[in-house]
């Protein structure tokens, strides 16, 4: 298996009605080269829903996706948005899939499905491409800082169990090390001064702004592109 964690995965963008609209992928930071390069046949994509529930979401995303990589050069034979639906059949869906993606969202709700369907598992024997897209990625850690990004979010749990497929990281995504704040800013809260970088004390973060991302091969080797940062006891340092 080899693990993709980023941010981003610019696959789309939006139309003034706030539509999805997909574009081919560019070769930020060389992620559209990596990802040719590792890629061994476009038989099956799946994108694993953040939201179990939300399948008109999902399906939308799955849509948007799957044009994405077809624009690119990339014609999947088939593309599967795995939630509550299809969950039964998880194994078998993965385990015969040529890439994977762990979409964006929220934590919270990620985590538990990611648990229910014992994506962990799963993976662990899974032979393909792993992308983990901002929460994806977080999940994909043994522990996830899980920080507001709106005020609703501001009940729920700081500190959540992610699957520990990466155990060494805690990753903080869409953050900008050089001004220290959060590449999408809340009006209500500083996300990175009143919670990140708080939470970074007595821990150590691995911070990522959109774009960069870490590339964890099969032999375990780990290569970072792009800027990253490490957050440790409220202070930031470059790696």
């Amino acid at each position: 298996m080899v693990i993709f964690l980023t941010s981003l995965l610019r696959t789309h963008h939006y139309d003034e009605n706030g539509n999805r609209v997909a574009v081919a992928l560019q070769d930020d930071n060389g992620i559209l080269t990596n990802i040719r390069r590792r890629v061994k046949h476009t038989d099956r994509l799946v994108i694993v829903a953040n939201n179990q529930h939300d399948s008109e979401d999902n399906d939308q995303k799955l849509a948007v996706v799957g044009e994405s990589f077809k624009l690119t050069g990339f014609d999947f034979k088939e593309t599967i948005a795995l939630d509550a639906r299809n969950k039964a059949s998880a194994r078998p869906i993965i385990s015969s899939a040529d890439i994977v993606i762990l979409s964006g969202g929220k934590c919270v709700c990620q985590t538990e499905f990611f648990d229910e369907i014992q994506l962990k598992d799963i993976l662990t024997q899974f032979d393909g491409i792993v992308i983990g897209v901002s929460a994806g990625a977080m999940s994909l850690c043994k522990t996830v800082a899980n920080f507001p990004e709106e005020t609703a979010d501001i009940t729920e749990p700081r500190w959540l169990n992610g699957m520990g497929v990466v155990d060494e990281e805690i990753i903080i995504p869409h953050y900008d090390g050089e001004t220290d704040s959060y590449q999408f800013p809340c009006e209500d809260f500083d996300i990175a001064k009143d919670y990140i970088l708080p939470m970074s004390h007595g821990h150590e973060f691995t911070a990522l702004p959109n774009d960069s991302y870490i590339l964890i091969e099969s032999d375990g080797q780990k290569q970072y592109f792009g800027d990253a940062y490490r957050l440790k006891d409220g202070k930031t340092t470059k790696i």
